[in-house]
């Protein structure tokens, strides 16, 4: 995956490393907006009539299988002696699956129109979309106490609302008759520009709530998925997407410190087989509970065995907000 090539890109530029060193101020700086162009192209692709159909077989295993996944993690590091908020974040973490390494490798093999291979991209789709209230409650639990989090979240489920509330209203009723009268032009600079603008304006909206910007973005994704212009909006954001998405990635190996490998190795192989194994398990049983044979639920579990890239992103936060440490960000 390009991921890893970026994340090594980072690594090298870093200030951990040997060699030239790049300041990470303006990388972080322009790697938020990759996250907030990735969460608007998957809102694209969620349209509220496509989440509505999927109200009943997705919605039941996937949050099944993100809300037992944290659990399970959390409760586990908990045990062995890490701080709950830390081991909340480190099982959102393992919660997500990369849909984009997913994607391609069924396509690869010729699975992506199996049984398992449908189910593994709509429940990674899913996960995606998890992501987005993880970035509300991680960003919330910074540098708050325990009983004031309740506090925040309660909060931050509010302005959350409300965010939503209003996007929905500009979208249902601006944002189809500007772009009828943008489209009327003819401009393709024009209709990019426009793109940008609205996405950039959404996630404004979101941060001036005290809401992270790409909760914003995805919601006017969303929004203008239920429009005609939703594939030319999606084909407008995808180079802005891609490139700042690629430093984000650049931007987390930045943060990659290799001397510090050699006193974490055996907690980080520990981790990514508890990754694959806690994922295979949950997941082939949730398949299974719902009626799935057993190889398609095995199959399907296997896939979403991976991590994702999300994963990277509420990393990020907890480090933005405090949540994490030192320590169990370079585990993580």
């Amino acid at each position: 995956p390009s991921s890893l090539g970026y994340l090594l890109v980072g690594v090298l530029l870093g200030s951990h490393t040997a060699g030239p060193v790049v300041s990470d101020y303006y990388v972080k700086l322009l790697a938020e907006f990759g996250i907030v162009f990735l969460l608007f192209t998957i809102g694209l692709s969620l349209p509220f009539e496509r989440l509505y159909a999927l109200r009943h077989l997705i919605l039941g295993v996937g949050t099944a299988q993100v809300v037992l996944t944290t659990l399970v993690v959390m409760l586990v590091l908990w045990l062995l002696g890490t701080p709950a908020v830390i081991a909340f974040v480190i099982g959102a973490v393992f919660a997500q699956s990369s849909s984009t390494i997913i994607i391609r490798q069924l396509s690869d093999q010729g699975d992506d129109q199996t049984r398992h291979g449908r189910l593994a991209t709509t429940l990674s789709v899913f996960q995606d979309v998890t992501a987005v209230p993880f970035f509300f409650l991680i960003s919330g639990l910074g540098g708050v106490s325990f009983q004031g989090g309740f506090a925040a979240l309660a909060l931050a489920a509010f302005k959350a609302l409300l965010a939503f509330f209003l996007l929905f209203l500009a979208g249902h009723y601006l944002l189809r008759t500007l772009f009828h009268h943008v489209a009327v032009l003819r401009s393709a600079e024009l209709f990019t520009i426009t793109v940008l603008f609205v996405s950039i304006l959404a996630a404004w909206t979101t941060r001036s709530l005290g809401l992270s910007m790409a909760f914003g973005a995805f919601l006017a994704g969303v929004t203008l998925g239920e429009t005609e212009f939703r594939h030319q909006v999606e084909s407008a954001i995808r180079p802005f997407r891609d490139v700042l998405l690629g430093l984000f990635f650049v931007s987390m190996g930045m943060l990659i410190q290799p001397a510090a490998l050699p006193a974490i190795w055996f907690e980080t192989v520990l981790g990514a087989v508890g990754l694959m194994l806690v994922k295979i398990l949950l997941v082939t049983g949730i398949v299974m509970l719902v009626g799935m044979d057993r190889s398609t639920a095995l199959r399907t579990g296997l896939v979403l065995a991976v991590g994702g890239e999300f994963g990277f992103a509420l990393l990020a936060i907890g480090l933005e907000s405090g949540v994490m440490d030192h320590h169990s960000s370079q585990v993580a």
